[in-house]
């Protein structure tokens, strides 16, 4: 298969350990968090203004509730987080054994419900979980076996979820009910096993592709429904981490990176390793749903 090459566009400074990508259609601004430095970054692309939050933990993953306000999953704790105040009130999770894992990414179903994977703090055993967080945020396991639980994404048709396991190499399908918010008929859906990329975030077009980033990998992979790889998409930096489509008719591609376990000779090879890259013209992607506060 050729590999695709677009214009990559930098955005905003370098992280340590980019992630987290969210393109919020109701303020039109992109999203993206430093898990290590603990920074949330709000990008809009009318003003080309970019804004640097520090926020009180590390970010796993989040989602909007309204334009400044945010549900957020840091390591072993899940707050409401406001932007303008700085006020964070804790959700319970009380249910959830943090000893050997932590939370990692995760995203919004189209009826407004967070999900969330956790994952091994040593990235070796599979006791991560799959977790669904309600509107009036109860908590509810709905999986488990994972080592890295990573990308979380939902078929344009609501009837599929795909879940990355990242230490595997795996994309796993669910049939997927909306109505009850419950998953059935686990199956691998995309195998990566045995190479030196690994399938970190994941999102889905317009037509029901599914793309994910290709850690270790300096590219974008396209796979179908039925779970064959139909494009590759190359880019500037060999440890992208997670994706997703934005902008005004939601057709550009937004990635983050990180240079995180590069050598000295790879991070001079890399100057945006750590860098979102805008990828306009890619693909044409899906609204993100925000979460649905009861």
């Amino acid at each position: 298969m050729q590999p695709e090459n677009f214009t990559c566009e930098p955005l905003g400074p370098k992280c340590a350990v980019g992630e987290g990508p969210v393109w919020d259609v109701q303020s039109q601004r992109l999203a993206w968090v430093d898990c290590d430095q603990r920074k949330l970054f709000l990008h809009t692309p009318r003003t080309g203004e970019v804004r640097e939050l520090l926020l009180p933990g590390q970010p796993g993953s989040y989602a909007f509730i309204r334009d400044n306000q945010l549900l957020v999953a840091y390591r072993t704790e899940l707050c409401l987080v406001d932007l303008e105040t700085g006020e964070q009130t804790s959700v319970d999770v009380k249910g959830i054994d943090f000893s050997s894992a932590r939370f990692n990414d995760g995203a919004c179903d189209r009826a407004g419900r967070f999900w969330v994977g956790t994952m091994h703090k040593a990235l070796r055993e599979p006791v991560g979980g799959l977790y669904r967080v309600d509107p009036d945020l109860s908590v509810h396991s709905m999986a488990d076996g994972y080592v890295v639980a990573n990308g979380l994404a939902f078929s344009p048709d609501n009837r599929i979820m795909y879940h990355t396991d990242s230490r595997p190499a795996l994309i796993y399908a669910y049939d997927y009910d909306l109505e009850r918010g419950e998953i059935s008929n686990r199956r691998v859906f995309a195998d990566y096993a045995g190479r030196r990329e690994r399938p970190d975030g994941c999102t889905v077009d317009a037509e029901g592709n599914v793309w994910a980033a290709m850690l270790g990998g300096s590219r974008i992979a396209v796979i179908d429904p039925q779970g064959k790889e139909i494009r590759s998409i190359s880019l500037p930096v060999s440890r992208p981490s997670s994706l997703c489509f934005g902008g005004a008719e939601l057709d550009t591609l937004y990635v983050t990176s990180m240079p995180f376990g590069l050598s000295e000779e790879e991070l001079q090879a890399q100057p945006l390793a750590g860098v979102t890259l805008a990828l306009p013209g890619a693909g044409r992607g899906l609204p993100e749903p925000r979460f649905r506060r009861a």
